[in-house]
């Protein structure tokens, strides 16, 4: 039904969104908490150097990728990207002050900015034909799922084992959307011989169909 690249795609994205799903009923509470200083501002605060980092180096790294033949580089920044936001959480188990706080997210949106151009510019050139707003709605369903079910799973596994349990449980959970993530490169490049072999045996097939002009005798 989905090609395997896509299938790739989908299901470690809905693994990594699972994860940070943990986190998002939490975090303003951990800040709180645990963070000497913490505040509203300082959560406030803390989105804000997420989206600076994200929205800064989102476009030149973007037009890198746009500027790369051959998908090995997407490959890199996807699997790198990924891997940097499943450890940055463990750093929360060490964070004490506001600018911990801030440095982290800041780290985490430079990851996301790495991860998330590539994984659509995977996801684009791998679409099947035909059935392009089936594929994104099957994404746009797993990270709503994922997100839905973690938050809520989040909040309990805070309340009874602690805030450290969940900021391990989503690093272990983004290391595994990253193995998934691994296994893509080799079928991506499975799947590029196929198609490209497709094409040939097309253009094959169609040379062999068209007819020949017939040899005229110009003696006469």
């Amino acid at each position: 039904m989905v090609n395997r690249v896509i299938r790739h795609l989908v299901v470690s994205d809905f693994v990594l969104n699972f994860a940070f799903g943990l986190l998002s009923p939490i975090f303003a509470v951990f800040v709180l908490k645990n963070i000497g200083g913490g505040s509203l501002k300082v959560i406030g605060l803390a989105t804000t150097f997420y989206w600076i980092a994200r929205t800064v180096t989102t476009v030149p790294l973007s037009r890198f990728l746009d500027r790369t033949n051959g998908e090995r580089d997407e490959f890199y920044f996807i699997v790198t990207g990924s891997f940097i936001m499943s450890s940055v959480p463990l750093f929360y188990l060490f964070a004490s002050l506001p600018w911990h706080i801030y440095l982290i997210q800041f780290v985490l949106g430079l990851a996301n900015s790495m991860a998330v151009p590539a994984w659509r510019i995977l996801f684009t050139d791998h679409i099947d034909r035909g059935r392009i707003g089936f594929e994104w709605s099957l994404e746009d369903i797993a990270i709503g799922t994922s997100v839905a079910v973690s938050a809520y799973l989040g909040s309990l596994l805070a309340d009874k084992f602690g805030f450290g349990v969940v900021f391990v449980i989503l690093a272990i959970l983004g290391y595994l959307a990253t193995i998934i993530l691994m296994r893509l490169y080799n079928e991506a490049k499975t799947l590029a011989q196929i198609k490209r072999e497709g094409r040939w045996k097309i253009l094959e097939l169609k040379r062999k169909t068209i007819p020949t002009p017939l040899k005229t005798d110009e003696s006469h």
